[in-house]
């Protein structure tokens, strides 16, 4: 049978032992503690940077989108000054056919001019004096029908309507004082 001592130095050697599994132990929580006081740091300055990154992603897209939305006023301004344009050429087609037609008018009153200059020459040609009387008595006759009995004046062309210009609207903008936000720095560590 062990005897009173060697029971205790059992005794003290495994309490001995489980100090040193404690201090062990104790050794062991303080480093795994450190680490994740490390961990926390890390992720901390991770979560700052992916929070910066996203406040600028989002801050640069938005001036992106204002850009594009001046984009699309000068697209519609440039739009309307086309339509102008064009409105601006079938008036311009108008006018000249109006043109071409009165031009076709006129080469007829001058053909019928020419008609009449060439009658006169006829009839001066003619020394006979009786019909160059006829002449004259026909033309006054052909005077009073027409005072009697004027033909309906030609209608007069109408002109085209103008083109409206179109209006501008400046589009200011916003957002387009948007600088990035600083890199975050690195936290101390905490404890």
């Amino acid at each position: 049978m062990p005897n009173l001592q060697d029971v205790a130095d059992q005794i003290n050697a495994r309490l001995d032992q489980i100090a040193t599994h404690t201090s062990n132990t104790a050794d062991n929580t303080a480093d795994i503690r450190t680490q994740l006081v490390q961990a926390n740091t890390r992720l901390a300055h991770i979560d700052d940077t992916l929070a910066a990154g996203f406040a600028n992603l989002s801050q640069g897209l938005f001036a992106l989108l204002q850009v594009q939305i001046i984009a699309a006023g000068l697209l519609d301004h440039h739009r309307r000054q086309n339509d102008t344009i064009i409105c601006e050429l079938v008036n311009n087609n108008e006018l000249l056919c109006n043109i071409m037609r009165k031009l076709g008018r006129q080469l007829r009153v001058s053909e019928a001019a020419l008609a009449a200059l060439e009658r006169i020459e006829g009839v001066t040609e003619r020394v006979h004096g009786t019909q160059a009387a006829d002449y004259d008595r026909h033309r006054d006759l052909a005077r009073q029908i027409e005072a009697c009995c004027p033909p309906d004046p030609p209608p007069e062309e109408r002109c085209p309507e103008d083109c409206p210009p179109p209006v501008y609207r400046d589009r200011q903008p916003s957002g387009q004082d948007w600088r990035p936000l600083p890199t975050p720095q690195q936290r101390p560590p905490i404890g």
